[in-house]
């Protein structure tokens, strides 16, 4: 008996569970892929020459203060760079883990 809980306990640790956070870096590759071209403070996209409303993600500070739009399924607009709702969640999740 005692063999079968410490085995359960090794798996708990040692195995991430479903849903677990993501580092500050996964952050930030998701939204390089998916925000940046229009929310830097030199947009890429060619329909913009600045970011909109002025919102720019391009730090993990950036990401943090506007938490609320991000976690929105509004963006990217018409979902342009095909966001799944994988990168949505790990997003979600690492917003609702950051202070």
């Amino acid at each position: 008996m005692f063999r079968a809980v410490a085995v359960l306990v090794l798996l708990a640790i040692a195995l991430p569970a479903r849903g677990a956070g993501i580092s500050d870096a996964e952050a930030l590759a998701i939204v390089r892929k998916h925000c940046v071209m229009c929310h830097a403070v030199k947009p890429v996209h060619e329909s913009f020459q600045e970011a909109p409303k002025n919102v720019t993600l391009e730090t993990i500070a950036e990401l943090k203060e506007h938490a609320a739009t991000v976690q929105t399924k509004a963006m990217p607009l018409g979902n342009q760079t095909a966001m799944t709702d994988d990168e949505r969640s790990a997003l979600g999740r690492w917003l609702k883990g950051s202070p």
